[in-house]
């Protein structure tokens, strides 16, 4: 994977592409799962400018810290580089609403750019993901103005 990132790199920038973002995800640490530390895919500093965290709220017990927590801290003793929350949901029955509130506190209490938000629904009984409910929408509409908001 780390030669493969490095070649493609090399050849956009032997190509002279200057105007390309080097955004390198990973998923969130995951021992249920055996997914822990991203260093042995990290192609290295010259080759990323943003990292992007990939994690979801399957539970009403997820929160931030812990959700995303570990992976922030591997990748910050990788680099320095900007941290986006590169795909990320909350499950109707996590508690949507909830979770919105503390994803916006986490990207703010780890000075993060940012999230994109997946919203589908379940597609062959997975999970839905879909944000459907009013007051879901008004509360992630309430936290991006806060959030946008320039500091007093």
């Amino acid at each position: 994977f780390v030669a493969a990132w490095r070649h493609v790199v090399t050849i956009f920038r032997e190509q002279g592409a200057s105007n390309v973002t080097w955004m390198w995800t990973v998923n969130i640490d995951d021992t249920l799962n055996d997914v822990t530390g991203p260093a042995a895919w990290w192609p290295g500093n010259s080759y990323v400018n943003w990292v992007g965290i990939d994690g979801y709220y399957y539970s009403p017990s997820m929160v931030f810290s812990s959700l995303f927590g570990p992976t922030i801290v591997d990748v910050r003793e990788l680099t320095h580089d900007p941290i986006l929350i590169a795909e990320t949901g909350a499950a109707i029955t996590a508690g949507q609403s909830t979770k919105i509130i503390d994803l916006f506190d986490g990207i703010r209490a780890f000075g993060l750019l940012g999230f994109v938000l997946f919203d589908q629904d379940g597609i062959r009984n997975t999970q839905s993901w879909r944000i459907s409910n009013p007051a879901v929408y008004a509360t992630l509409r309430q936290e991006a103005r806060a959030y946008m908001k320039p500091p007093s």
